[in-house]
């Protein structure tokens, strides 16, 4: 029996039930999560004098149309590619038309992720990672724990190309005395690189003494679970380029903003600043990272910028890396075919 066959049967409850973002948008840990954000939002803002409000104020409105809207161009080019890279490993485990399973186009993966980074953006604690699982598994009819195993594959390896891109980048601007939060930055990285690695090493070595020690209902779930993660970890300098890619769109969306803001920062800055809010955005305490990443990317921009131009940057880059999200998102939620 081929791994697609076997991935295809009929999943039990442990494989994922029904998602509702409705109902994890209504509920007090959503409430919470907003509130934490938003207060932090306010902090930042209460630090900010008239003048200073006023000064951020018009630098956004003066703002460059043309540039911006090639920062929306390179933000969301990055779909196709992760809609790419989510194929091949969807091919390393067998979910792939060749193997019998009717997955959507590289186009309806994208829209899948887009959609997974709505359910970011609006609830708790990545969310949107387990909704893009169950949106293949309606879609395609394939395990939902398989599936996880693949997103979390997929994770690692960004966590891992994106640390190596901020080691690369931080070079150039970890010099002086005012750099440590963003050696801070790559101190975390670093730990969160540490831990996936061993989470992974584990898997490896003790995956089936941990299936033991679960209960029966749940032992063939995380089996698929585990063939997913540790079979995704192929055609890797395809998904390593792919990888990059992403990333470097990423810099991209920031470097036009802060041109379309008339202003200029090095390269390596740049690099090291869109790395750092994506790695933000993962903290699961509040939707999309909201109010962590302003707070993190502020605090990097100020190492070389005045407090108003870097909230100025901030604040616009977040517009479209976390409030277009939620726009765009929403109606595509509304009209999906696929959710």
């Amino acid at each position: 029996m081929s791994s697609a066959s076997t991935n295809q049967s009929t999943p039990s409850k442990a494989e994922g039930e029904e998602i509702s973002l409705k109902k994890r948008f209504f509920n007090i840990q959503t409430f919470i999560s907003f509130a934490i954000a938003f207060a932090i939002i306010i902090f930042l803002l209460t630090r900010l004098n008239m003048s200073d409000l006023t000064s951020i104020w018009e630098r956004l409105k003066s703002s460059n149309p043309f540039l911006l809207a090639l920062a929306f161009l390179a933000y969301y080019a990055s779909f196709p590619l992760r809609g790419l890279r989510w194929r091949l490993l969807l091919n390393n485990v067998g979910f792939s038309r060749s193997q019998g399973v009717e997955m959507p186009s590289t186009w309806g993966l994208g829209e899948m992720i887009l959609l997974s980074w709505f359910a970011n953006c609006v609830v708790p604690a990545r969310l949107g990672d387990a909704y893009r699982a169950y949106l293949l598994k309606k879609n395609a009819g394939v395990s939902f724990s398989t599936t996880i195993g693949t997103v979390l594959a997929e994770r690692v390896i960004d966590m891992i190309i994106l640390f190596v891109l901020l080691a690369v980048s931080g070079v150039g601007i970890l010099r002086g005395s005012n750099t440590g939060i963003a050696l801070k930055v790559l101190i975390a990285g670093f730990g969160m690189v540490l831990l996936l690695g061993l989470a992974l090493l584990a898997m490896k070595r003790l995956g089936s003494r941990l299936q033991r020690l679960l209960p029966l209902k749940l032992r063939s779930a995380y089996q698929s679970f585990q063939d997913g993660t540790l079979g995704s970890f192929r055609q890797l300098p395809v998904v390593t380029f792919l990888s990059i890619g992403t990333w470097l769109l990423e810099a991209g969306r920031l470097l036009f903003v802060v041109w379309a803001l008339g202003m200029s920062l090095s390269l390596p800055m740049i690099l090291f600043v869109a790395l750092a809010h994506s790695m933000l955005t993962v903290i699961p305490f509040t939707p999309g990272g909201l109010g962590l990443a302003e707070a993190g990317v502020v605090g990097l921009l100020m190492l070389t910028l005045p407090k108003e131009s870097a909230i100025s940057i901030a604040f616009l880059d977040r517009a479209i890396a976390y409030w277009s999200i939620v726009f765009f998102g929403f109606i595509l939620f509304l009209f999906s075919r696929k959710k």
